[in-house]
């Protein structure tokens, strides 16, 4: 599995779905939105800490302005792409329960363009309820 086209796929949808979310004008579907996009970028900033052992404020289900998430967009896929060269290495770490996992980086990689995907889907839906247009986000419609 090709992780840095993956990543490039994930900055690409990412940017889609921040351009969509700007379009809300319902302040409850902007909420709801938010609430998942928050939770999507904070996600992978934490999983990135867990790999290098930097620590991080950041709560997972953050409430992100705009500009954090769009700063939050472009700063995680640098530093994702960056973690691709240990995609070998097994890394121990600890989940918000404080319970002790290991698994390879490439693992936790695969395992947040897929948790990204899951969470754009919701968005999806929450932004056509509020009559806004979903941006295509699928795959396929990157590669094309």
């Amino acid at each position: 599995m090709d992780l840095n086209k993956l990543f490039a796929y994930d900055h690409w949808a990412n940017r889609r779905i921040i351009e969509a979310f700007q379009k809300l004008n319902d302040s409850e579907a902007r909420s709801n939105v938010g609430q998942l996009f928050s939770h999507l970028l904070a996600a992978q900033v934490i999983w990135m800490s867990r790999i290098t052992g930097e620590k991080t404020d950041l709560e997972i289900w953050p409430e992100l302005s705009v500009q954090e998430m769009k700063a939050l967009i472009d700063e995680n896929n640098e530093k994702l792409i960056a973690l691709i060269s240990k995609k070998e290495e097994g890394i121990t770490y600890h989940n918000s329960k404080g319970e002790a996992f290991e698994n390879k980086v490439g693992d936790i990689l695969t395992h947040l363009i897929i948790h990204g995907q899951h969470h754009r889907a919701q968005i999806a839906k929450l932004l056509r309820e509020a009559g806004v247009k979903p941006p295509g986000t699928d795959y396929l419609f990157f590669i094309r």
